[in-house]
């Protein structure tokens, strides 16, 4: 039993660690969004990619220890949580559950943040973007000398009834 909580706690405490380095990393992407190097971008998703295989592994294993744990304290599966897990073991394993617990909710807010805001960034892009290309796509001539758009004559097409 001492084992499966140790697991626990240590899985916990290695998530909480790659959770930091996931909001460093996001802080520096939203630097990255801002500056508006694509080729920097394109790496960073990558890393975003190995942090969230990296927290896959670890929370298959906690779920797998939570289930062992869910069924040696008999609490049914879907009532199990860690702060219910902390109510039936001894007094310095509960706090040190409860720590680790506390600290992990409130790095997924600070990273929910950080996203937010670069998802912000991002649709602020492409909304410019569009804007761009719509504009491009909408003018009908070149530049003149003042810089404003010279019309062009309209096309006539004409259709051969032989064709």
């Amino acid at each position: 039993m001492d084992k499966l909580l140790a697991d626990v706690l240590r899985i916990l405490r290695e998530e909480i660690e790659l959770y930091r380095n996931l909001a460093e990393h996001a802080r520096q992407k939203t630097a990255l969004l801002v500056s508006g190097r694509v080729d920097a971008i394109l790496e960073s998703n990558k890393t975003d990619e190995t942090y969230n295989l990296k927290l896959r592994i670890l929370e298959d294993e906690l779920s797998r220890l939570c289930g062992e744990l869910s069924r040696a304290f008999e609490i049914p599966c879907e009532e199990f949580t860690l702060l219910r897990l902390a109510d039936g073991v001894s007094q310095s394993i509960a706090a040190e559950i409860k720590a680790q617990t506390n600290l992990f909710k409130n790095l997924i807010a600070e990273l929910k943040s950080i996203n937010h805001r670069n998802t912000m960034l991002i649709e602020s892009s492409v909304r410019y973007s569009r804007g761009l290309l719509d504009f491009l796509y909408s003018a009908s001539g070149s530049y003149q000398q003042n810089g404003m758009f010279r019309p062009m004559a309209s096309l006539q097409t004409t259709v051969s009834r032989r064709a």
